[in-house]
């Protein structure tokens, strides 16, 4: 095993590790058919279904995307989808936009501990949020020192990008659980 993004990589019975393939952004076409993601490779192979996944969901949102067909079966990688042209970047944008939509923190009023959870009320970029999470060290991770990532009860994500950016309230309340 060899670390790879904070997750291991995990060899054959040979002691082989995963070949990657990188795809050539010049030779992708995403675009939206009935509201469904497709692709098409160098005009020659289609798949009438894809969808993509985050290597790296915050610290390298636009690098290392992974893109699996229906079956959830890897085609390949992509390096940085800026590389994309401008119709195809503004299709793999929008449905990674859909898959990882999660609030960022922008105030928080209050934690209250009750029967072992926390409850919490903050202000979102997507309005005002009140949510249950387990224990601190559960429901809060910090991906960057700078950053906090907070997960509620049922694997919603919130998500502060830059601590120094919350007001002192919100920050001494927060800090009193990292």
């Amino acid at each position: 095993m060899i670390p790879f993004g904070g997750e291991w990589l995990m060899s054959d019975a040979n002691g082989q590790l995963p070949q990657l393939n990188w795809l050539d952004p010049a030779s992708l076409r995403f675009f939206f058919y009935k509201g469904v993601l497709r692709l098409t490779v160098d005009e020659h192979v289609s798949y009438w279904q894809v969808r993509l996944f985050r290597s790296f969901a915050l610290s390298e949102p636009m690098r290392y995307i992974s893109v699996r067909d229906a079956a959830n079966k890897e085609i390949g990688l992509i390096k940085d989808i800026r590389e994309l042209d401008p119709e195809s970047r503004q299709a793999a944008e929008q449905e990674l936009h859909r898959r990882y939509l999660i609030p960022i923190v922008q105030k928080i009023f209050r934690v209250r501990h009750r029967f072992g959870m926390m409850q919490w009320d903050l202000e979102t970029d997507r309005g005002r949020r009140n949510f249950w999470t387990r224990s601190a060290p559960e429901a809060l991770s910090q991906p960057q020192p700078h950053q906090c990532l907070i997960t509620d009860v049922d694997g919603n994500k919130y998500f502060i990008p830059d601590l120094s950016r919350l007001d002192p309230l919100s920050l001494a309340i927060l800090r009193r659980y990292l």
